[in-house]
């Protein structure tokens, strides 16, 4: 990775010259993806994600969207208070820093601040995880083996022990591939801190969200003995 820079006018684009080495503005539009054609599925939700055909690979690109009672003033922009402090500038430099370790994230690509007076807008490109399917919606359809819940809860040990606080932690933000590996996602709101309280209130945080789906659709494959399968694997985890 060769992490490089480049302002246009308002726009601030921080990127990764050997994944993007002719990045520019309009690879943040959607628009111009669909016109070229070049669109090649989408994920719903805040923030939602293009899929886009970015060379050999696919990407996906996600615009920055507020949520709660602040999206009511405004759905996208936010405060400037420093190129460094925008949300596309800390997800990219922190994704690129845990892949840097060997955790399970997706490539940084590119991301992109354009700056409006007091306020900015933001944007973010990853390169697609490969036939990967999002962990909420999988448990929609099957059950996970109970050897798969106790991996995931030693990757989630991994991220902890790495200082990650994950303060979005939720069963959409997971992402299990055709190879069994586990990937976290939007690290929009992580921060790398020292150990405290925080790591049960992730884990807390986590658990609420499966529970959540569960109240949701009866047929939501969640199962106590699934949690106290996660619960072994970040043990067992922590003594290896």
């Amino acid at each position: 990775m060769r992490a490089q820079s480049v302002q246009v006018g308002d726009a601030h684009i921080l990127y990764d010259a050997d994944a993007a080495p002719d990045i520019a503005s309009q690879h943040f539009d959607p628009a111009w993806w669909q016109q070229r054609g070049d669109v090649v599925g989408g994920a719903t939700g805040r923030g939602a994600v293009c899929f886009v055909r970015g060379g050999a690979a696919v990407w996906a690109l996600r615009h920055y969207r507020r949520g709660g009672w602040m999206a009511r003033l405004s759905d996208d922009r936010y405060w400037w208070t420093g190129l460094e402090r925008t949300r596309p500038w800390r997800e990219w430099r922190l994704t690129a820093a845990l892949r840097a370790q060997g955790l399970p994230v997706p490539e940084p690509v590119a991301a992109r601040v354009v700056r409006d007076g007091p306020f900015y807008r933001g944007d973010l490109i990853t390169r697609r995880i490969e036939a990967a399917e999002v962990l909420a919606d999988l448990l929609h359809e099957r059950a996970l083996p109970l050897g798969d819940w106790h991996r995931l809860g030693g990757v989630l040990r991994r991220f902890q022990d790495a200082g990650v606080r994950h303060d979005d932690i939720n069963a959409r933000n997971v992402l299990l591939d055709a190879q069994g590996r586990f990937h976290l996602l939007d690290f929009d709101k992580a921060r790398i801190v020292p150990p405290g309280p925080w790591r049960e209130r992730n884990l807390a945080r986590f658990r609420r969200s499966l529970h959540k789906f569960a109240r949701r659709e009866p047929r939501f494959h969640f199962a106590p003995a699934a949690w106290e399968a996660l619960a072994q694997g970040y043990e067992t985890s922590a003594r290896l």
